[in-house]
């Protein structure tokens, strides 16, 4: 997608050399999402939190785009994935990450196993899938998640295709069915977590 200009701000797509300001507010982001608490666990320490933000980081870069105030800071940032996402590699220290925090967080990998499983169940033939978006604390409740995801629904609606997303916030079930039409299309309760909610936000219909 072309960089898009709003309000003082700038949209594009991140690159490698974002890695380490995207981390900054992968960890702090994804730790006050229910569903990474109840993965990783809430005494997981914080290095935990950025080794998974740099898993999605590098898996779904390709689909990674950013929000950057005039002077280069990273305030919010959005991955998606199409129906043809595939893993991505990581080097051989990310590798390495990996192989230590799968072992040292206790229950991780069974935790894992059955995010994977529920989530494939509650899969939509053709949708873009929003993997995540977050907004530095600073910049919420200014339209600045609209102007991450509004794009992105655009583009799947001229595409004809349905976009969708998962939370475990209820919150966030109003504001997709506010904003864009969403619907919650599926469910599932981790054990012992949280209810975790699937919306689709659907093209229109074509006569």
């Amino acid at each position: 997608m072309t960089e898009v200009q709003t309000t003082g701000v700038r949209v594009c797509p991140l690159t490698a050399d974002d890695r380490d300001r995207a981390l900054g507010l992968l960890e702090s982001g994804i730790r006050e999402v229910p569903v990474y608490r109840w993965l990783l666990g809430d005494d997981a320490p914080a290095e935990a939190f950025r080794w998974y933000g740099d898993i999605l980081f590098t898996d779904h870069l390709p689909g990674a785009r950013g929000m950057f105030t005039p002077d280069g800071e990273l305030i919010a940032l959005i991955a998606v994935a199409g129906p043809d996402h595939r893993t991505q590699p990581v080097d051989d220290e990310l590798a390495a990450r990996s192989r230590h925090f799968v072992i040292a967080l206790d229950g991780f990998i069974a935790r894992f196993r059955e995010l994977q499983e529920k989530s494939r169940a509650c899969t939509v033939d053709g949708a873009i899938s929003i993997v995540f978006a977050l907004v530095h604390p600073d910049h919420r409740r200014h339209g600045t998640l609209a102007a991450l995801l509004d794009p992105v629904l655009r583009q799947a609606a001229g595409a004809g295709s349905p976009v969708t997303a998962s939370t475990a916030d209820a919150h966030m079930i109003d504001v997709y069915a506010r904003r864009w039409g969403g619907r919650v299309f599926d469910e599932f309760i981790l054990t012992d977590g949280p209810t975790v909610w699937f919306l689709t936000v659907d093209p229109p219909e074509t006569v």
